[in-house]
């Protein structure tokens, strides 16, 4: 399968930091969406995608709260 780096996992980590300071709600989606497909493409290293899903889950859930 694909042996590369986990480029979809880094940009769900990324997304799901970004989302915890600027626009929650949207980099929160983005972050489990790239996570989920960062998942899906790579057999290990699905690090970053974890840790992208979980904070982006964690923004979406604070942005409900908070603005909602």
């Amino acid at each position: 399968m694909y042996n590369g780096n986990n480029n979809l996992g880094l940009a769900s980590l990324i997304c799901g930091i970004v989302s915890i300071f600027i626009f929650p709600f949207i980099f929160g989606i983005v972050g489990v969406i790239l996570g989920i497909v960062g998942i899906s493409k790579q057999e290990d290293k699905k690090v970053y995608s974890i840790i992208g899903i979980i904070l982006g889950i964690f923004s979406v859930l604070y942005s409900f709260y908070a603005y909602g």
